[in-house]
């Protein structure tokens, strides 16, 4: 870990992913001024819902190319349009459906600048360090949702929106600064044509790994987007969980970043899927602020393991020369799981209620373990690979 936090370039982009998050993060107060100029609750979900279109969409677009050109142009573009975006918001004087271009834009803006920090980290970080890498990596994401929202909220309270978009222009320019630093590892072109996005998923054998990132994905969504709802209906302060969860993110991939590298990555995965279902079913029968509190740690403890693992998994199967892709194909998976779920995840609530669809979610997860234990631990015992796949 030490090792990682002398390495400049790791912490550059670090500070530059930290920002990028700080913008993303503070955008949850953008359905205020949706509404303040006249929109209503469906256009807050068209607009804040389009940007999931252009940032999961252009994947197949970007990822080759950033394979092709190298990390840090997409990485300074990103930034700089993900910040100077915001400031689009100030010609607006009313409602308009024209607010969905700029999340359009800013939805490629941040798919480029985050896909391609991760895949920079990856190139950068041992091999026999990656999922620990990744989890350090990860932690500049989590701090800037503990702060972007608060910083926000004061500005907006304070000195109204146009200071709140100068804001956010503001934490992108900071990140741009960051990532002019940043300097481009040589690309190393491999020997064979490298596959496209869609091929290197089917024929490269990731297609197990991605189903599972998307299953967490899913678990991740459940309780992200419905524990607050469930909180409230049985009159507990959800921010108890959300702060136990933070806490305890940050220190597992601190504390416990190397446990991915030093055993093996499927064994670690299994047991996190299974994290995730004892979580979900546990949230089904809630009955005591403490147990909120232990459901927050374990949430933070699956989610910290989980995510670098799976990332770190599919990474050890890639190339230089579809690296990039990969690392897409990984966090496109994890997104659409999160996308595409929540609309399941809404229906079964809306149905049966809250604490049926915890439970239905914690049968599935258990579903999921199980087959995954049996794909790839059992039918294909995969060994934890460290190497570059050529």
């Amino acid at each position: 870990m030490y090792e990682l936090l002398k390495n400049t370039q790791f912490l550059l982009v670090s500070l530059t992913n930290l920002c990028l998050f700080l913008v993303v993060s503070t955008w949850s107060f953008l359905p205020v001024f949706i509404v303040n100029l006249g929109g209503n609750n469906f256009d807050v979900g068209l607009v804040m819902g389009s940007i999931g279109v252009t940032s999961l969409g252009a994947l197949p677009l970007l990822a080759p190319l950033i394979d092709r050109f190298g990390r840090k142009l997409f990485i300074l573009t990103g930034i700089f349009i993900v910040g100077v975006s915001n400031a689009c918001f100030l010609l607006f004087d009313a409602y308009s459906p024209l607010m969905m271009i700029v999340r359009l834009v800013q939805g490629v803006a941040f798919a480029a600048c985050f896909n391609g920090c991760a895949t920079f980290v990856a190139d950068i970080v041992p091999p026999d360090k990656r999922a620990q890498g990744f989890g350090l990596f990860g932690v500049s994401g989590s701090t800037a949702v503990a702060i972007g929202p608060y910083v926000g909220e004061k500005f907006l309270l304070y000195w109204g929106f146009p200071s709140y978009f100068w804001l956010l222009v503001a934490f992108g320019m900071l990140g741009f600064c960051t990532a002019v630093m940043v300097q481009d590892q040589p690309l190393k072109r491999p020997r064979s044509k490298p596959r496209g996005f869609f091929p290197t998923a089917f024929r490269d054998g990731h297609l197990a790994m991605m189903a599972v990132a998307a299953v967490c994905g899913s678990g991740f969504a459940a309780m992200n987007t419905f524990y607050p709802l469930h909180a409230r209906n049985l009159g507990y302060q959800a921010g108890v969980f959300f702060v136990c969860y933070g806490v305890s993110l940050v220190l597992v991939r601190v504390l416990l970043g190397a446990l991915a590298d030093n055993m093996r990555r499927e064994k670690l995965i299994f047991y996190c899927i299974v994290g995730f279902g004892l979580m979900l079913f546990g949230t089904s029968h809630i009955a005591s602020l403490s147990q909120t509190i232990l459901l927050g740690a374990l949430f933070g403890l699956v989610q910290g393991l989980s995510y670098p693992a799976m990332m770190a998994r599919m990474v050890d199967r890639s190339n230089e020369g579809n690296r990039a892709v990969v690392v897409s194909l990984f966090t496109g998976s994890f997104g659409v799981g999160i996308n595409v779920s929540v609309l399941g995840w809404g229906y079964i609530a809306n149905q049966e209620g809250l604490s049926a669809m915890f439970l239905i979610g914690g049968v599935l997860m258990f579903a999921a373990a199980a087959i995954f234990f049996w794909q790839c631990m059992v039918a294909k015992p995969w060994r934890n690979q460290t190497t570059q796949t050529p």
